[in-house]
């Protein structure tokens, strides 16, 4: 950084590092002003800085929640270096794991995008004790589930698969874990968690309703470290290992479900008869750090998460096995290079693959009698990609680069077989590639005033076709006195891989189609214009933001009408079932409305609330008779309410309160009994379900009932052993037991006249719920 002297002057360079005073870490992009200029400048990535100033006497001024405010005075005399360390207050203690420590000022990013830190993400209260950053975004507005105790994400009319989830920088194809009770990310290693509603930057693409970028924590190269975690779903531990000192370190973290005991019961169980069963959910995050000098670093990654259940049941002479496996796993390479104080470059090389195989065997060795009946689906990738920044100037900032993708899909096999009961596994059946270009910049036209633009080139393509396409990209966001700001962005996104899925809880059975002659990538154009405002007095704080916005969306997927995952994959002949154009159809869609958030501190008191009106459209030529109809996404009114109260210096109490309208849902517009019904007569005629025909005249006809529910938490901090940072935390979800419709289904009801008639009904699954939750750092 130049500041302004006459060139005559005697010049000395001011080069430094902010790091957090309690955990010695650098604390990135910290805005530090440099008085009498008045001029904020941010720390890099590291914490580092670098002036050339001339002579003088120089105030640095770092004022920033939720750390104390430091002022540095320096009279500059000679090239100096300095180190300034951060102090924060008690209750910010646990929030190193994440990138940005505490909220931001309002005003300080776009209104378009979220971001958790660790303080708020620990202090939610959790469904059976598992807290989840997916579960976490969706309180934010914009955001909603797809269904009750689901950990996925709805964004602005969007659907789950078309959201871009990454890990450190790997996307992942699926997130559904413990059959969507929770998603991938295990909360203990999440460093930093952005989720982008609009206002893309042009480095992300391959989806066109949003974007979460989570990265975990780097090992640590100076110091062994740990967390373990007990809750009521699930144990957790993380291990830190520096190999060599300053050079070299590991980190290992494991999730592991608590139910997986039935693994070690199930053997002492007679074979002979009855029933042994086996469950295992887990998954572990490692990486492995070796820094090879001040300028380069190498970063080798890998993730895998299983999910499985397995039933053997055994009767007489006839053995029957049942099984459920769903599979995800990744590694990645990284090369990060600072080429100057101005540049710096970073290289990656990953690969990745997601399986789901369900199937049952059964044989009768008296009878000779064996079948197998297996369904299996997955898709497989790896990837070259190269990112570069440089710094023209403090005020002009350029990023590039490119990335080539291979992708092998198997949308499903059908392993049927009546001579043997060996499974198969599964196998490549279509293969694409994809090639990415890009290049964006960041200028500041003024003092807070600052645009963004960029431009992505995708191609993809196979031996059936190919398609190109741009991206344009384009951001404003201003601070102005008084502390208000605006922001404004358009954007283009691009998505060559299709999912299609069952939404909710239960088997994640989900399918992926690359793009073909058929099935044409989905697009979006994502417009949004919104504004901030920060108030202050005394100890109190207070901020609004809002957001208005409009998404409209080409060639989205969807099931032609009788048509899931299940039915597709199991009910229908394979040879139907390889042609998408037999059970999938495309259309397009739009979205508005309006995000609305605000945030009020005091103290020991913080409450937030985020309340989102929108309307989500679709209209596919083969749905509805071509007309348009409401989204499976059109949740008309949603509003999430938060709050937490420090009781003292180690309890803490929060609440999250939510409210939805109901969601869209197909249900028959009539039914009437079939001619053909026979029914039985005892004392009264008695029809069952398949003695009605039901009658369907419109696509998503009938809103679910509100959703509305309250979830509680307490939490302790304390010193576990006399020595090391523990955590109780307990509470309630549902915590006065609201029953939420989770599934509707055609029921009978009995009459006046003792006859049966067909009634709408709906069952409910989470019950007032316990949450218990114990953690130490050592």
């Amino acid at each position: 950084m130049n500041l302004t002297a006459q060139e005559n002057e005697s010049r000395f360079k001011v080069s430094g590092q902010i790091i957090d005073a309690r955990t010695n870490k650098p604390v990135k992009k910290m805005p530090i002003t440099v008085m009498p200029f008045n001029k904020v400048v941010e720390a890099n990535n590291t914490g580092k800085f670098l002036f050339n100033m001339p002579v003088g006497t120089y105030s640095f001024v770092i004022d920033y929640y939720p750390f104390d405010k430091q002022e540095v005075k320096l009279n500059l005399q000679s090239d100096t270096t300095l180190l300034i360390k951060l102090q924060s207050p008690f209750a910010s203690q646990y929030i190193e794991e994440i990138e940005v420590i505490s909220s931001k000022l309002a005003v300080e990013e776009p209104a378009s995008m979220e971001r958790l830190d660790a303080h708020t993400f620990r202090n939610l209260p959790a469904i059976i004790g598992e807290r989840d950053i997916l579960k976490a975004f969706s309180l934010t507005a914009g955001v909603t589930s797809s269904s009750e105790g689901a950990a996925d994400m709805q964004v602005r009319g969007g659907t789950h698969g078309q959201n871009l989830y990454l890990l450190d920088g790997i996307p992942l194809f699926s997130t559904d874990h413990f059959f969507g009770l929770v998603s991938a990310y295990n909360p203990t290693i999440i460093r930093s968690a952005k989720l982008y509603k609009s206002d893309f930057p042009v480095e992300f693409g391959g989806k066109i309703s949003s974007v979460l970028n989570v990265l975990t924590e780097d090992a640590n190269l100076t110091k062994f470290k740990g967390e373990a975690e007990i809750g009521m779903l699930t144990s957790k531990l993380v291990l830190n290992f520096p190999l060599i000192k300053d050079k070299l370190a590991l980190s290992v973290a494991g999730r592991i479900s608590n139910y997986s005991i039935a693994n070690l019961v199930s053997p002492l169980l007679p074979e002979s008869t009855g029933t042994r069963f086996g469950v295992h959910f887990g998954d572990l995050n490692s990486n492995l750090v070796w820094k090879i000098s001040e300028k380069d670093k190498l970063k080798l990654t890998f993730f895998s998460n299983t999910d499985g259940i397995n039933v053997n049941t055994t009767y007489n002479t006839e053995k029957e096995k049942t099984w459920i496996d769903n599979f995800q796993q990744n590694i990645g390479l990284n090369w990060y290079r600072t080429i100057s104080e101005t540049a710096e470059n970073h290289l990656m090389v990953y690969a990745d693959r997601y399986g789901y195989d369900f199937g049952v065997s059964q044989i009768d060795e008296v009878n000779d009698y064996k079948y197998i009946g297996q369904a299996l689906t997955g898709v497989n990738s790896t990837g070259l990609e190269d990112k570069f920044k440089y710094n023209l100037s403090d005020q002009w900032k350029l990023n590039a680069g490119a990335s080539v993708k291979l992708y092998g899909f198997s949308p499903f096999q059908i392993n049927i077989n009546d001579s043997n009961i060996t499974s198969i596994q599964s196998s490549t059946q279509t293969r694409m590639i994809e090639g990415i270009a890009f290049a964006g910049t960041d200028y500041e036209l003024s003092k807070n005033q600052n645009l963004s633009a960029g431009l992505r080139f995708s191609g993809v393509g196979n031996k059936d076709k190919s398609y190109f396409d741009i991206e344009p990209r384009f951001g404003y966001h201003g601070i102005f006195k008084n502390d208000y700001s605006i922001s404004a962005s358009v954007g283009r996104m691009t998505q060559p891989i299709h999912r299609v899925a069952n939404s909710g809880l239960g088997f994640p059975f989900q399918l992926f189609f690359p793009s073909s002659s058929y099935l044409k990538p989905e697009t979006s154009w994502n417009f949004s214009v919104g504004g901030a405002k920060d108030f202050s007095w005394k100890k109190s704080k207070f901020s609004v933001k809002a957001d208005v916005w409009y998404k409209s969306m080409n060639n989205i997927v969807d099931f032609k009408d009788g048509n899931d995952a299940v039915f597709t994959t199991i009910v229908i002949p394979q040879e139907t079932a390889l042609k998408p154009e037999n059970y999938i159809t495309q259309g397009k869609g739009k979205a508005y409305g309006i995000d609305f958030s605000a945030d009020y501190s005091l103290k020991n008191f913080k409450f937030t609330a985020d309340y989102t009106l929108m309307r989500a459209v679709n209209q596919f030529d083969d749905l509805n008779y071509g007309r348009p109809f409401d989204a499976s996404t059109d949740i008309r009114n949603s509003l999430s309410l938060t709050s937490e109260i420090k009781l003292s210096d180690s309890w803490s109490f929060s609440a999250t309160w939510q409210y939805m309208t109901g969601k869209p849902i197909t249900v028959p517009t009539s039914v009437y009994l079939s001619s053909s019904a026979n029914g039985y007569y005892a004392g009264y005629h008695y029809y069952s379900n398949t003695d009605f025909v039901q009658v369907i005249t419109e696509r998503n006809n009938y809103r679910t009932k509100a959703f509305h529910k309250l979830d509680v938490s307490f939490t302790h901090t304390y010193k576990a052993f006399k020595k090391y940072n523990g955590t109780i935390s307990l509470g309630l979800y549902n915590a006065y037991n609201q029953a939420n419709p989770f599934l509707y289904y055609l029921g009978t009801e009995q009459t006046s006249d003792n006859s049966y008639k067909p009634t709408l009904n709906y069952l409910s699954v989470f019950p007032i719920l316990p949450s218990f939750n114990w953690s130490v750092k050592f």
